[in-house]
């Protein structure tokens, strides 16, 4: 079942994206992908070993390892990246199909450690995705030098997606793949 959410995955994703100099991500970005490939990281017996922590726009820190249980959709983005302002809308239409979805988590982390100013851009489009900032280092599995990037997560915390670059969020076969993964028991 795995193998078919991953590839339906894959067919979604478009590539395209801006260079980030934030210190929390590595300097090269070997980890990519482009023609529309989904990456898995590790193999799923190798992982569930990462961590990271994100501080919301009320200061409450919420660690990867707090959200086991749940499908996490973890966006990462600036306000001055073209391709993340782009892909938001749909982001956004996904974020409001999916809310009844209890085990599905939305994070938009935006990557320059100004939450107010990315708080004051959601306001002005009428964004309601759960806003954080990076508030510990990024692991590796979490590193890149561009942006947006999508990282999926699994209820087990296995990353089953991974794209550097926009991503179309607009897709019924990727709204169904994350309601299936809710589904997936935890091992």
């Amino acid at each position: 079942m795995k193998n078919i959410i991953l590839a339906a995955i894959a067919l979604l994703l478009m590539v395209s994206g801006c260079q980030s100099n934030n210190k929390s991500h590595s300097q090269n970005d070997s980890k990519s992908i482009e023609d529309n490939e989904v990456q898995e990281v590790r193999n799923v017996e190798e992982q569930n070993s990462f961590n990271a922590s994100f501080k919301n726009i009320n200061g409450e820190t919420v660690s990867v390892s707090d959200l086991r249980g749940k499908v996490v959709i973890m966006n990462f983005w600036a306000t001055w990246c073209p391709p993340c302002i782009a892909e938001m809308p749909s982001l956004q239409k996904l974020h409001e199909d999916l809310q009844s979805e209890k085990d599905i988590v939305f994070m938009a982390i935006e990557v320059d450690q100004n939450i107010d100013k990315a708080a004051k851009f959601m306001a002005k489009n009428k964004y309601s995705l759960p806003l954080y900032t990076v508030d510990s280092d990024l692991p590796e599995e979490l590193h890149t030098n561009s942006i947006p990037m999508t990282v999926i997560l699994a209820k087990n915390g296995d990353i089953v997606g991974k794209q550097v670059g926009m991503m179309d969020f607009k897709s019924e076969k990727l709204k169904q793949g994350l309601i299936d993964l809710t589904k997936e028991n935890e091992r």
